[in-house]
């Protein structure tokens, strides 16, 4: 069954939504640098993780927000940047029109750290504006505890994780030969720079480091996709209580 929305036809989501299917995924992410990997990392992640469960919870899934609110990158080649407002009037009357559509429940995959905050606004307003209920799900930050168990140690920005995730995705997305030290900073407390000093960021010092194993890639999307699809389930499951 076709579950991408901009590759179906009015009528055939008019058949399904709502009578089959209430609920719409909604990937949103950003375009900048990943030190490695492309630079639409934020975005391929959740689709990757959308198109993973849209089996699994009955959910159509809407095109991706391919550009958010990028601070610290902004200045490195070929990263992008909305406003706050902008960004936040958009996703709202993307989020509105689902309900004009009709779905009932919407769970959205955020990419992008730099999102996070108006993410969670929008949210909340939208919910009590409408009643159509939303989950936002910050995938590397709900799914901390994998990147521990597959590789026992912290991820970061453009490091271990999302490094591979985009090869377990694609390998022709990440070039290992462009990988250099000099690229990954620490994260210090008490310093804000912009644009900040490397495009890999690790936020615990020494870990975090890109491996480019291809095999345990494989297995981290694998408990990502789980970790994610598990959540999103109980939630609808618990929803359908209320």
């Amino acid at each position: 069954m076709q579950r991408e929305m901009q590759k179906m036809t009015w009528k055939q989501v008019r058949d399904l939504v709502p009578d089959e299917i209430t609920t719409v995924i909604f990937p949103v992410g950003t375009l900048e640098a990943h030190g490695a990997t492309a630079l639409g990392t934020d975005n391929y992640i959740p689709e990757s993780i959308a198109q993973f469960m849209a089996d699994e919870i009955n959910a159509l899934i809407a095109p991706t927000v391919n550009y958010g609110i990028t601070r610290s990158l902004y200045g490195y080649p070929g990263s992008i940047t909305v406003s706050p407002d902008s960004f936040k009037a958009y996703v709202r009357d993307i989020l509105d029109s689902f309900v004009d559509v009709g779905f009932e429940q919407v769970i959205l995959l955020n990419g992008h750290g730099g999102n996070n905050e108006v993410l969670k606004e929008i949210a909340h307003t939208y919910f009590y504006d409408t009643d159509v209920k939303i989950a936002v799900i910050h995938w590397w930050e709900f799914c901390d505890d994998v990147i521990k168990e597959v590789y026992g140690q912290d991820g970061g920005h453009a490091a271990l994780n999302e490094t591979a995730m985009m090869q377990a995705i694609d390998e022709a997305l990440v070039d290992a030969s462009e990988y250099d030290t000099d690229m990954v900073y620490t994260y210090r407390p008490g310093a804000d720079i912009y644009p900040v000093p490397g495009s890999i960021l690790l936020y615990t010092k020494d870990e975090g480091y890109p491996d480019f194993d291809i095999t345990r890639a494989k297995e981290y999307q694998r408990k990502v996709f789980e970790c994610v699809t598990d959540f999103a389930k109980f939630v609808l499951e618990r929803w359908s209580m209320i």
